[in-house]
């Protein structure tokens, strides 16, 4: 039999950096090749799944790798390197203190042990501990608060309050998680010139880490009364309060003009007996014929009230006539 000749391929018979490339990439095949029974330590990220969560419990946001330092042949940990390796971890083993549940970097290695392969060695784990978070399903009633960018229109602006419907929204999941939500935020309503009442669905926003969470509404409506607002100046007149019946009082000036402001429904009906002006003279001392004013009535539609001035002065006569 004739042996044939190995023969170099014609594309790399042309020059001497081509066969250099050539041959240096042969070699490294072939050591790579010879290598691969000897035995390697390098970290390693396993990917856990979970049984055995304590009765009435919920497991969350359980740790999705673990990096071990693996000791084992090249091919093998060169699978498991870049291939990953699922591992099945049990829990009804779990460590407890206060509220913390864990496992030590003992328990995870006697478990990952019996489950590699004999020839697979665990040399150290990236972290000493594993913790784990554990809870009960709750519903919560979480506060919505609105976002929003709103102007008006001239002389409009909103009769009330802007409300959200409904103000707050019921929540389902784990307790740990759930707990941590006070208050949720809408997206930002953006608007300009309004002159009308306002009435819009908008969404919920949830925050990344809760998206596991049940939420039993992600839309609320947020609704405003818009009326266009005025103002209206009237002139009361100024009264007294707690004056002995011994005396008797005037003061100057005996009115004071009041300027109302208000939504244009609601002052186009407003009279002069709609509000009061008081000041008391029990304030009034020898040092003292100023005596501050303030409105002790008015309706309660209007939103802003001033007066003209801040005082009047005042005099005061006993039951002889004498003024003082």
């Amino acid at each position: 039999m004739k042996i044939g000749k190995w023969k170099i391929p014609a594309n790399i018979r042309g020059g001497k950096a081509s066969q250099f490339v050539f041959f240096f990439f042969v070699s490294c095949l072939l050591w790579f090749l010879i290598k691969l029974p000897n035995r390697y330590t390098s970290t390693v990220s396993l990917k856990p799944s979970y049984s055995g969560v304590p009765k009435n419990k919920l497991l969350v946001n359980p740790p999705r790798t673990i990096k071990a330092d693996i000791n084992a042949k090249g091919m093998r940990l060169l699978g498991m390197k870049y291939f990953g390796r699922e591992v099945h971890i049990d829990l009804s083993g779990l460590r407890k203190k206060e509220d913390r549940f864990y496992l030590l970097a003992g328990d995870l290695k006697k478990q990952l042990t019996n489950i590699l392969p004999e020839d697979v060695e665990i040399r150290q784990f990236a972290s000493d501990t594993l913790f784990f978070s554990l809870g009960e399903n709750i519903i919560r009633k979480v506060k919505i608060v609105p976002r929003t960018d709103i102007t008006f229109a001239r002389d409009y602006r909103i009769y009330d309050s802007l409300t959200v419907s409904p103000p707050e929204i019921n929540v389902f999941g784990p307790d740990v998680e759930v707990n941590k939500l006070d208050t949720l935020y809408t997206s930002r309503v953006t608007l300009k010139d309004v002159n009308e009442d306002i009435r819009m669905n908008i969404a919920v926003e949830i925050p990344q880490q809760y998206k596991n969470l049940e939420f039993k509404n992600k839309k609320v409506v947020i609704k405003a009364r818009v009326e266009r607002f005025s103002e209206k100046k009237f002139t009361v007149p100024v009264f007294v309060i707690n004056v002995p019946e011994e005396k008797s009082v005037k003061t100057f000036p005996s009115e004071v003009e009041v300027i109302c402001e208000g939504a244009l429904k609601d002052i186009s009906r407003l009279r002069p007996s709609d509000f009061r002006v008081t000041c008391n003279f029990e304030a009034i001392t020898d040092s003292v014929k100023y005596l501050p004013l303030q409105v002790s009535k008015m309706p309660e539609t209007i939103k802003k009230v001033e007066l003209s001035r801040h005082g009047v002065e005042i005099l005061v006569k006993n039951s002889e006539g004498d003024a003082r």
